[in-house]
């Protein structure tokens, strides 16, 4: 077999490899570049939209939830809950919050923030549509303040709004009654306001309570206007009868304020936000004139005073010029007796008009005047349902002389007991009297009296059976017939008897028609015959 041999191919016949340039860019690279560029694009746009992120302090997170609680603003979402978590004294809850880019510009210091749940407040049920949706942090936006980050959240929600129109205005009163947030103010019976605000005085001594009236009511508030509680019925019984009145049903369920404007004062200014007010118990307390000035008077009396309590009203002759302050009681060393020091406090500018008018000087000198004249300090019944007193300060006649004088720098106004306590006294002294007839010696005397009338009437039966007796008896019957001759039905004697029997007949009959009246108006006694 043979082989075949195969000679080396010479150099010319070899390939030759071709070297070519490779390009530095390659075209896989685009994608990700791009998507970094808009990755960077969004970074940038992220941190350039990003909104303030603040701090809000809760006592309970109760429906708060990280990362799905909104923050709304007029019911759009403007922000969203990022973290919940305990304060370091574990007694709050810190809420932070992230709002979007154009809440920086409202969120300061006077920025509040609350969380929106359903609420029954002011006879209203607010926050229903949470329910389905869940809680929110609603945010009523600062107008002007200092930049802030941190926050406390209101437990209730505020009445008013930053952008709601209107004025506020503050009143005082001695307690808050029935009064609560939201508790509607009423102009001529429309709503016009409500309670935003409540809280005590500095002293102590009453509360301050802060309402809203909304735009264009509030032009309708004045200096001179009256507030008073709207909390309940009115009923008054007078000449004309029984009058009931209430603002609502809403007032008389759960209170309420009423505003007026007297009608006799004309052309005050309106009241500018931020007056203070007194609002009044009642609306009559809220229509009388108003006096600043008081001045404090002593009145003692002997008798017994209950029904007589502090605030009972003190009035001069029927009008009304104050009222009682305090009720004590002390022994007079003088007069050996226990004294009922009754301290009033009277409207100083009402006894200044009548001064003035009497030409003396002030009061205490015009009070001295009228003491002089037989003015007295009196209690009388002033309801005969209730048993309740008051003060009555009037002229009396035929009274003792006396002086107004001063207890410790409080000058004192004599009294006088009333008619009753008169009368009691005058039946007291009568039943003294009748004590000391000796009943027992009048009884034995009796006793023997009767004794001799027995032995009498013995000697009578004796003397009975004799003949001077009959020709007695037949004297005196014949006497007897003269007498009915002279009194027959035509003489003169008769007639008058008949006259004086009709007068005694008809002053009978005035006497029972007195005890009547008596019977139906006992208070006749104290104020007297009614004049036609």
């Amino acid at each position: 077999m043979s082989e075949e041999t195969t000679a080396p191919s010479s150099p010319e016949t070899l390939p030759q490899a071709s070297v070519c340039k490779k390009k530095s860019f390659s075209l896989i690279w685009i994608v990700p570049l791009i998507a970094m560029i808009i990755g960077m694009g969004l970074v940038y746009t992220s941190i350039m939209e990003k909104g303030p992120t603040v701090t809000i302090t809760f006592a309970s997170a109760d429906g708060l939830e990280a990362g799905k609680t909104k923050v709304k603003y007029k019911d759009v979402e403007i922000g969203k809950v990022e973290a919940v978590k305990l304060t370091e004294d574990f007694e709050h809850v810190e809420v932070t919050v992230s709002l979007v880019k154009r809440a920086d510009d409202y969120i300061n210091d006077q920025t509040r923030f609350w969380v929106v749940r359903p609420r029954l407040s002011g006879g209203t049920v607010t926050g229903l549509g949470t329910l389905l949706s869940g809680a929110y942090i609603a945010v009523d936006p600062g107008k002007d303040g200092d930049s802030q980050s941190e926050f406390i959240g209101l437990e209730i929600p505020p009445v008013v709004t930053e952008d709601t129109p209107g004025k506020l205005f503050t009143l005082k009163a001695r307690d808050l009654g029935s009064l609560d947030y939201g508790s509607p103010i009423y102009y001529r019976g429309i709503k016009i306001g409500q309670v935003v605000g409540y809280g005590l005085q500095n002293t102590g001594e009453g509360v301050n309570i802060t309402v809203f009236v909304d735009a264009p009511y509030d032009d309708y508030v004045k200096d001179s206007s009256r507030f008073w509680l709207a909390s309940g019925m009115d009923l008054e019984m007078d000449a004309d009868g029984i009058r009931f009145d209430t603002e609502s049903l809403v007032s008389l369920l759960i209170g309420g304020i009423s505003l007026t404007n007297p009608e006799h004062i004309k052309g005050t200014p309106i009241a500018d936000a931020g007056d203070m007010f007194q609002l009044f118990p009642t609306r009559d307390a809220a229509m009388k004139e108003q006096f600043v000035q008081k001045e404090y008077y002593i009145l003692k009396f002997a008798q017994s005073v209950r029904g007589l309590s502090i605030g009972a009203p003190v009035e001069f002759k029927g009008f009304p010029v104050g009222r009682v302050a305090d009720i004590g009681i002390e022994f007079d060393w003088k007069s050996k007796e226990v004294l009922v020091p009754v301290r009033i406090e009277v409207e100083k500018e009402r006894l200044a008009r009548i001064a003035s008018q009497t030409g003396e000087a002030d009061t205490d000198s015009m009070l001295e005047l009228l003491v002089k004249q037989g003015m007295r300090g009196q209690v009388r019944t002033g309801n005969l349902l209730t048993g309740k007193l008051y003060v009555a300060l009037d002229f009396f006649k035929a009274v003792e002389p006396a002086k107004i004088v001063s207890d410790g720098g409080v000058l004192e106004i004599p009294t006088t007991p009333t008619p009753i306590e008169e009368l009691t006294s005058n039946m007291s002294a009568l039943f003294e009297k009748l004590q000391k007839i000796p009943m027992e010696k009048i009884g034995n005397n009796a006793v023997e009296t009767l004794q001799s009338i027995k032995k009498a009437s013995e000697k009578l039966e004796k003397l009975a059976d004799s003949n001077e007796l009959r020709l007695a008896f037949q004297e005196t019957r014949e006497t007897m017939e003269g007498a009915n001759n002279l009194l027959s039905k035509d003489s003169a004697t008769i007639v008058e008897l008949q006259r004086a029997m009709r007068e005694m007949s008809e002053a009978a009959r005035a006497v029972r028609s007195l005890a009547d009246q008596l019977e139906r108006h006992p208070e006749s006694l104290l104020r007297g015959k009614e004049r036609k």
